[in-house]
């Protein structure tokens, strides 16, 4: 009887994965941690690790949320890993239509009047469909502190098996009690901060905390001047990673700047584009 077993089949599959791969829309599989889709980040970075807190900071209008929506398709579609986010400033339907729009190229109201040119209508089903398969989990409620907050991380980890949650903003975690004394807020910083510590470690994945930067006006990026100064220290302690990104409103190139991580000595520097028709940010 004639043996079968050596014969093999060509897939589709196989050649558009290496295509991907190739082009740089796949990650680089090498990455030990969560990628986060921009080479140059992940092969100084490795990634997002597990266990670990990373802070992203950037002044105020610079593109926080676009740079946090490119984070969560570039995690969940070109690593096809499950995320979870954590956003009591915006509702889950506003950053769900944020990301829609970003990367099928047309508006919400387009797409839902069905005002589409034919030219345009197959290639936005393409983008819905491929976009309909990544695990995107946000949950948008307000107010979530301390043991409610440790609740739902682990919710979201058992019930959809997250790979890395995001956290919009620490800030609003925080309640913004700037009423409280310098101290007692600070304890509070730190109390919050050594809390979502426990739970990465606990579930044994990356928490990252998008923040604002405090006294961005000062902020100077051609002197000598630490740019961890512009993260206070009790919160500059209990975090394992801090990253800045930097947007210059007359360039369409942004600075992600890796200012504390194991992997270096000195802060790192990498250009990504921003591409403003879209609201996203990509590799330069």
């Amino acid at each position: 009887m004639e043996n079968f077993d050596n014969i093999e089949f060509s897939t589709l599959k196989e050649v558009v994965i290496q295509l991907l791969q190739n082009t740089g829309y796949l990650v680089d599989l090498s990455t030990t941690g969560v990628a986060t889709g921009f080479d140059k980040v992940d092969a100084i970075t490795n990634g997002f690790q597990a266990g670990e807190v990373s802070a992203i900071a950037s002044k105020p209008g610079n593109g926080r949320t676009a740079f946090l929506l490119s984070l969560l398709f570039n995690i969940a579609s070109k690593s096809g890993k499950a995320v979870g986010v954590f956003s009591p400033e915006r509702s889950a339907t506003k950053m769900f239509y944020r990301l829609i729009e970003s990367e099928t190229h047309q508006s919400i109201k387009k797409i839902r009047e069905r005002e589409l040119k034919d030219s345009d209508r197959e290639q936005v089903n393409t983008n819905l469909y491929n976009l309909s398969k990544a695990e995107i989990y946000v949950d948008d409620s307000s107010q979530l502190k301390g043991e409610e907050l440790k609740k739902r991380c682990c919710l979201m980890r058992k019930k959809y098996g997250v790979d890395i949650i995001f956290i919009d903003s620490f800030e609003l975690l925080c309640g913004g009690n700037t009423y409280l004394p310098t101290s007692m807020e600070e304890e509070m910083e730190v109390a919050i901060l050594k809390d979502i510590k426990a739970v990465a470690k606990e579930l044994d994945i990356p928490i990252v905390v998008l923040s604002h930067i405090s006294n961005s006006a000062k902020l100077n990026l051609e002197n000598n001047e630490p740019i961890t100064n512009h993260v206070a220290n009790h919160i500059l302690e209990n975090i394992d990673s801090v990253y800045f990104i930097l947007r210059d409103y007359r360039s369409d190139i942004a600075k992600f700047i890796i200012a504390k991580h194991k992997n270096i000595t000195e802060k790192q520097e990498i250009e990504l584009k921003f591409i403003e028709s879209i609201d996203k940010f990509v590799d330069k």
